[in-house]
């Protein structure tokens, strides 16, 4: 439950510092999308190492904090 409370204060951070259009503008670059996606049919398949493994656990985990710190921004831009 503490890790929960330090990644919303960190996401809250994160809004303050940033403008809430430049994080919702903010997208991974064509080739970590397409790397990403590549990750992914790979992980269905089973065919990933284990360090494919761990960085496909890293990006599930970036991308919810990202959806967060996203929906975070989009709830400043409607309250100004």
């Amino acid at each position: 439950m503490a890790t929960l409370h330090l990644y919303d204060k960190l996401l809250d951070y994160l809004v303050e510092k940033a403008t809430p259009e430049e994080i919702l503008a903010f997208q991974l670059s064509e080739s970590e999308q397409d790397y990403a996606r590549e990750l992914v049919e790979r992980n269905n398949a089973g065919t990933l190492t284990p360090e494919e493994t761990i960085q496909v656990q890293q990006l599930l985990q970036f991308e919810r904090m990202a959806s967060v710190l996203k929906a975070k921004a989009l709830r400043a831009l409607k309250q100004s």
